[in-house]
Formats: structure tokens, C-alpha cells, sequence
């Protein structure tokens, strides 16, 4: 039973390996889309004061 218990452990560490890759360029992605938007948005609220305000 010992053995049988060993035999899938490197495929489940094999899984959390792509799971965790695949977590870390989705993180990548959604940070390369939203760095721009949140720039814009700094922009345009330094650009037109009167919306800090709402902001």
C-alpha cells in the first residue's frame, strides 16, 4: 500500500505545478491589462480636478 500511495505524488505535485503557472500568468495578464486602464484613470483624474470628488 506504501508503494501504491508513492506511484501518484509527483503527478499531483506535477498538477499543482501547472495549476500555479497557469494562476501566475493569468496574474501576469490581468496586471499587463489593468496597469494601463489604471494609468489612464490617474491621468485623466489629475487632468480634470473636479472629479476627484466623485472619485
Amino acid at each position: 500500500l506504501p508503494a501504491v500511495g508513492q506511484g501518484p505524488v509527483p503527478h499531483v505535485l506535477d498538477i499543482w505545478v501547472i495549476i500555479l503557472i497557469i494562476l501566475a500568468t493569468i496574474l501576469v495578464m490581468t496586471a499587463l491589462v489593468l496597469c494601463p486602464a489604471t494609468a489612464v484613470i490617474i491621468y485623466r483624474v489629475r487632468t480634470y480636478p473636479t472629479r476627484n470628488g466623485i472619485v
